[in-house]
């Protein structure tokens, strides 16, 4: 019978991961949780993002566990070729966070539950072309791409052999997971995130596609959908936040923080987590159980 022990449950001790949009938001609090438990995190982000401090902090963080970090620009490195990047420095890929997201709203603004019919469409025709196939290309597409390229390294993870005669798929190695939205899996708030939500509904189920590609190499592919958590999409006590009245509507009565996100992650990549594939996971306080379509 093997450990309940907590301790062997839940350690990503000397596992490595790769986390994009990692310097900010939920991204920083997934690769804070991972260095801060003895994890190795490439972390992956924008030129525009404080990297450098990022990876400073991350390194602090994770200087009593083994945990470590180490920084790339996406732009104007391209997918393939972060790929081949880290396989030059890495056998094996334990873990993939695909994290990166954006949202692009209308900018003609609306309450859209109030809005007469004409001001309802203007606000809807505001937005560009454009910034819907933005969203859809970092939302979604761009986890299909990271996933491709960088399934060898997560399959050899999977299959390496352990200490015990078992494989890594066994402790949870070779593992995808992709940060998607409870906005998938509600109709509407009081603003119009119709581009973000559609994009992030497309996510879920590509969560399930992948897994299904995958399954012959056992290389899970999970999902989490963040509730109100703060980012720089969702600023948090930020003055003007459009989501502020509605805190105190959700369940939990709180925002979500830096513990319930990698807590839940740290639960997906770790033998813990090992016999869970092709779900998402909604961490969100019990918000959905109330987002009805009316706000």
């Amino acid at each position: 019978m093997g450990s309940l022990s907590t301790s062997d449950l839940f350690s990503v001790k000397g596992r490595v991961a790769l986390v994009t949009g990692g310097s900010s938001g939920i991204g920083l609090m997934i690769s804070r949780g991972l260095v801060a438990n003895g994890a190795k995190v490439y972390l992956v982000a924008l030129p525009s993002d404080p990297i450098a401090e990022t990876i400073q902090d991350l390194n602090h963080l994770g200087r009593d566990t083994g945990g470590s970090a180490e920084g790339y620009l996406l732009l104007p490195m391209s997918i393939q070729e972060l790929a081949e990047k880290i396989s030059k420095m890495e056998t094996t890929l334990d873990m993939l966070i695909s994290n990166a997201g954006i949202r692009r709203d209308p900018p003609k603004a609306c309450n859209v539950l109030t809005a007469p019919l004409r001001e309802l469409q203007a606000s809807m025709w505001s937005i560009d072309q454009k910034d819907w196939e933005d969203t859809f290309r970092v939302n979604t597409t761009a986890h299909y791409f990271l996933s491709v390229a960088l399934l060898p390294l997560l399959a050899a993870a999977a299959d390496q052999p352990t200490s015990d005669g078992g494989k890594g798929r066994d402790e949870g190695r070779g593992v995808i997971v992709v940060t998607s939205s409870c906005a998938s899996m509600h109709n509407a708030t009081n603003v119009d995130l119709t581009s973000y939500a559609t994009s992030k509904a497309a996510t879920d189920h590509l969560v399930k596609l992948l897994a299904a590609k995958y399954n012959r190499f056992y290389v899970r592919v999970v999902g989490i959908n963040p509730g109100f958590v703060p980012s720089n999409m969702n600023p948090v006590g930020a003055a003007g936040n459009i989501f502020s009245s509605l805190f105190d509507k959700v369940p939990a009565k709180r925002a979500g923080t830096s513990q319930d996100i990698a807590g839940a992650v740290i639960y997906l990549v770790s033998k813990a987590g090992s016999y869970v594939d092709g779900i998402s996971l909604c961490v969100d306080g019990g918000r959905i159980l109330l987002a009805n379509g009316q706000e």
